[in-house]
């Protein structure tokens, strides 16, 4: 994957234009059902929060029906959550954005701060435009029944510590890197997910409030105090509210465990959702390519799915499926989406390792099987052949320039030898052009090398200054000297896909020699050996480099090199004995048969 700069086309961007319809669709469905959790989990949050606040014991009817009043059937909160909902599709965008952009390459670390400012200050707007929104809506709920206004009340100290709580998230979460959504290790039940992560992060919210709670709460109070009494007394009355009235400090502890969850929850429904499993099928591209769904169809046949489910009644998933089934071929080929290309390559191998590789390899013989693979070995080995192209464009040796200013410095070891660079002839002086009888130039000081004298002056207080300061010099170098090896990283990191693809590819080779009855796929495992090869070999030449210039590669490197190893494994235990047959090759077979001799 080459370097792409990300191009926009009023909000939307340019790598989502290039993808197919059905890819679009599918991403949008996706994207408005992750919407709607975070809808119903924020609403579960404020019913949470009323009752906190709202409930009597002494008449609890008339609380609960207080609180369901407030929480559904209220315009004010219909109206507030309204808002909610915006902030969170903005923060949501944000994330998505994030985790499928393709990865850039930085030079050094201020170009890097300054491209991604943007998006950083975008993400900051939307964490803290839901923690008002959230501060504001549950904070006027508190003073509803005691009217307790000392000190401007708990409202301003609830939305005060709101926007302290999205401050300090952002900065925990998002101040460092911009993170994708996790890889799904094992894709588990929908409920069961959601249920565990709602547990999981109220529990770790609670936890992470409980100190900025009391950070707050101890300098806030005394403030206020002091504000609007500018005397000492008023930061006395601040400690006493804190003393006397401890369940202000519960309400702030409440309300930033709600916010925390919230913000983490978002990002979590998000994650699971847009990562869900792709249904992958053995078909044709072509024939998906042009295909269009209807998103209000599919969005309606998930609702009559979920009223099913909740009626006891069969299911009709066959008409689901078959909206959201992605041919193979088509679901790898999305290099405009890094994100999206990962999780296709993930669910590829998977799918190779259970029914799909049969369905795949026990399909009659016919124009239409042999289509689905060819594209499939296409896109996947034209990957590895652009992956190795662009590790070989940044393995390449020392410029020429370099070579012979090592070669100027080195000493003969005997005299009389002449010298392999050859020698300047030393400069001329040249007279100064402003008079006729003047000295050179960069003996006098006069208009023709005035600049010049500037430049040298200027550079001059400039190191004096470096010298005298050295915390600048070390920020000045750690912002603009360039990054080791950054290009090297930069294109690993693109082709981590291949980790997965290649397995992939790899198990419907080794699954052929039982299951293929027409050998079909025979006579591409020479050129897939290949591949295999070349590509171990530029990842061995990058570890070399690692090893020379002392700089570590990125984890990407280590991942590939394990992949294709356990590639090249399961194909010489596989075809070994039989590589006369198979490899026509004599230069391949017999580092083949090479490589063999190491095996365990």
């Amino acid at each position: 994957m080459s370097e792409q700069k990300v191009e926009t086309t009023g909000f939307v961007p340019q790598y989502f234009i290039l993808l197919p319809r059905k890819i679009k669709k599918l991403l949008l469905y996706r994207f408005f059902f992750a919407t709607l959790l975070c809808s119903w989990l924020d609403y579960q949050m404020l019913a949470i929060f009323l009752c906190i606040n709202l409930f009597e014991v002494r008449r609890p009817l008339l609380s609960l029906k207080e609180i369901l009043g407030w929480t559904l059937f209220s315009v004010y909160t219909s109206i507030m959550m309204l808002v909610i909902r915006m902030c969170m599709v903005g923060y949501g965008l944000i994330l998505c954005h994030i985790h499928y952009v393709n990865p850039r390459c930085y030079p050094n670390r201020i170009l890097r701060i300054v491209n991604e400012l943007p998006i950083r200050i975008c993400l900051f707007l939307s964490i803290l435009s839901i923690s008002i929104t959230s501060s504001w809506l549950y904070g006027s709920f508190v003073d509803l029944i005691y009217g307790n206004y000392l000190l401007g009340g708990s409202w301003y100290y609830l939305m005060t510590f709101g926007c302290f709580s999205g401050i300090s998230y952002f900065l925990k979460h998002h101040g460092r890197c911009l993170k994708r959504f996790p890889l799904p290790i094992v894709h588990l039940d929908m409920k069961e997910c959601l249920l565990q992560i709602w547990c999981d992060q109220l529990k770790r919210s609670g936890k992470q409030a409980f100190v900025p709670t009391l950070l707050f709460t101890l300098i806030y109070w005394p403030c206020m105090g002091y504000y609007e009494t500018t005397e000492i007394k008023g930061v006395i009355t601040g400690f006493t509210v804190i003393i006397m009235e401890p369940t202000r400090l519960f309400k702030g502890w409440f309300l930033s465990t709600l916010i925390l969850a919230k913000l983490h929850m978002v990002q979590e429904v998000f994650g699971l959702i847009m990562q869900r499993q792709l249904v992958l099928i053995n078909d044709s591209r072509r024939l998906h390519e042009y295909l269009d769904i209807n998103l209000s169809n599919l969005i309606l046949a998930r609702f009559q799915y979920f009223l099913c489910m909740m009626r006891m009644k069969p299911m009709p998933i066959d008409k689901q499926r078959c909206n959201l089934s992605l041919p193979i071929a088509m679901a790898l080929d999305t290099t405009e989406m890094y994100g999206f290309r990962l999780l296709a390559a993930r669910d590829f191998y998977a799918a190779m390792s259970g029914s799909l590789c049969s369905e795949l390899l026990n399909q009659p013989l016919d124009c239409k099987r042999n289509r689905s693979w060819s594209e499939l070995r296409d896109v996947i080995l034209e990957t590895v052949d652009d992956f190795v192209g662009r590790i070989e464009s940044c393995l390449e040796t020392a410029p020429r320039i370099k070579i012979c200013s090592l070669l100027k410095h080195q000493n003969p070891v005997k005299s009389g030898i002449r010298s392999l660079v050859k020698t300047t002839a030393p400069p001329q002086q040249r007279q100064c052009g402003c008079f006729q009888k003047c000295q050179p130039p960069e003996e006098c000081l006069c208009l023709c090398n005035l600049g010049k004298h500037i430049y040298e002056r200027t550079l001059s207080f400039w190191n004096c200054l470096m010298l005298r300061l050295p915390g600048i010099l070390q920020w000045y170098r750690y912002f603009y000297d360039p990054i080791p090896m950054a290009k090297l990283n930069h294109e690993l990191r693109c082709g981590e896909p291949l980790v997965w693809a290649l397995q992939g590819l790899v198990c419907i080779c080794v699954r052929s020699k039982k299951e293929d009855r027409f050998g079909f796929i025979q006579s591409d495992l020479s050129r897939i050996l290949t591949c295999l090869l070349k590509l171990e070999e530029k990842l061995i030449a990058a570890g070399e480099r690692q090893v020379r210039e002392r700089v570590k590669l990125c984890s990407s490197h280590d991942r590939l090199i394990m992949a294709v190893n356990r590639c090249l494994y399961k194909m010489l235990f596989t075809f070994g004995p039989h590589l006369d047959f198979v490899i026509n090759n004599i230069t391949l077979r017999e580092n083949l048969y090479h490589r063999m001799k190491l095996l365990p």
